[in-house]
């Protein structure tokens, strides 16, 4: 009689503020549900579940109120503040995690970020002696292994001799120094030996995986946006109707056919884009068509909010009001969309304008073929300045991931006060 083999129970740490996180977590389970279908997956939010309903939600907010309103020295504040949240915070992510350990008797870790790592080994340490196990806790580079990349070195470098035992690092492989070594990177920035990193393929969800090596053909493409509600839905086809795109509404979507000479943009500035940005890129477009003789028609997916936030609403209003509206360019506005909604888009995609996170950077690698560009903050011209000052209007850590996009993807930096002058080379 064959011996019944145990079911493995996998924690994933995730955490809200911003979407790169929690789409991570969504294509590490899915990864791990289609490798092992009998797995066990549960799935915990840092800032949700384990740091309180107070704190959590106030980072969350703060973070997101950041990113809408396009402030990078906010943005940087509250990362550097992360050394202090693993202090003072330090007991309730170790209680946290060690009762979750307990009641879903867990046998592996994966954690999309760094933060918590210590308190997290710690309660690991003590669970594996009390259940007599070898759990380890695999941290996984969402963000990318730049050299910026401090929010996630940092923690890892301060960690014991012990705790380290007990970690695992998952990435691709790191941008190296002229001379530089992979051992030496990861010695150098996280003070883990080789046989603690894992090169593994980057957490990417299901639906980017099944456009990966497929060729776009010279036919007719549909992109189905989906709605929240009736509201939203005529706002949104109220934008479209200015431009001469086929689109049809249904109960709860708008599918719009993309011909194969469209130029087809999408824009997407995070899960709490900043509205200012949108619509300067919008309006700076709308007024190079009204003063060149653009024949090209091209159609604009902008990432404009999540639910409740009134963005769309805003977009709508400043659309409706600008006259001699181009027929050739259609805005298709969206909310929230599903992965295989934005994958549709990356695939056919001929310029992407987006935030340089590690999630994106990888769904665009897998999926398209498009013109890259990496939104940034600074209001400079891209022509008038370095590319040092130019990152400065990047976050960070996202500096680092917009440089390793720049090497490896050709991507480009761009601002609205840029774009005409980047893009019209492919627009015109």
């Amino acid at each position: 009689m064959e011996k019944k083999l145990k079911k493995i129970n996998y924690l994933i740490i995730t955490a809200s503020g911003g979407a790169g996180n929690l789409h991570g977590a969504r294509a590490q389970k899915q990864i791990l549900e289609k490798t092992d279908p009998k797995a066990k997956v549960i799935t915990k939010d840092f800032m949700l579940d384990w740091l309180g309903v107070i704190m959590g939600n106030f980072g969350v907010y703060a973070w997101n109120t950041a990113q809408k309103k396009g402030t990078v020295s906010l943005q940087n504040f509250l990362g550097n503040c992360q050394k202090i949240l693993d202090i003072f915070f330090w007991p309730r992510i170790f209680f946290s995690a060690y009762q979750d350990l307990l009641r879903y008797d867990i046998d592996f870790v994966f954690h999309m970020q760094a933060l918590g790592a210590s308190a997290i080994l710690k309660a690991i340490r003590l669970y594996n002696r009390v259940k007599k196990k070898n759990v380890e806790l695999k941290i996984i580079f969402t963000d990318l292994p730049a050299k910026k990349s401090k929010h996630y070195f940092n923690p890892i470098k301060r960690l014991s001799k012990k705790d380290k035992k007990y970690l695992l690092i998952s990435s691709i492989k790191p941008p190296l120094k002229e001379n530089q070594t992979e051992k030496q990177f990861w010695e150098e920035n996280c003070k883990i030996s080789m046989d603690r990193v894992c090169y593994d393929p980057y957490p990417v969800r299901e639906s980017f995986y099944k456009l990966e090596n497929k060729k776009r053909e010279n036919i007719d493409y549909k992109i189905k946006i989906n709605f929240a509600n009736n509201f939203e839905g005529n706002l949104i086809e109220e934008i479209s109707k200015k431009g001469n795109t086929h689109f049809i509404k249904n109960e709860s979507s708008i599918e719009y056919t993309i011909k194969p000479r469209d130029f087809l943009i999408t824009i997407i500035l995070g899960s709490k884009p900043c509205f200012k940005a949108i619509y300067s890129y919008i309006n700076n477009l709308i007024e190079f068509m009204k003063n060149n003789s653009i024949k090209k028609n091209i159609v604009i997916f902008p990432y404009c909010s999540a639910a409740k936030d009134p963005v769309i609403k805003k977009l709508h209003q400043m659309i409706q009001k600008i006259e001699d509206f181009p027929s050739n360019l259609t805005i298709a506005a969206m909310s929230f969309q599903k992965e295989d909604v934005v994958a549709a888009l990356y695939f056919r995609s001929d310029l992407t304008i987006t935030r340089s996170a590690g999630q994106t950077a990888m769904e665009l690698t897998k999926v398209s073929k498009a013109k890259f560009f990496v939104h940034t903050e600074c209001h400079l011209k891209v022509n008038e300045t370095s590319n040092e000052k130019l990152l400065k209007g990047i976050p960070v850590w996202e500096a680092g991931i917009a440089s390793f996009m720049q090497e490896k993807m050709k991507a480009e930096l761009i601002n609205p006060k840029s774009f005409i002058d980047v893009c019209k080379k492919y627009i015109a």
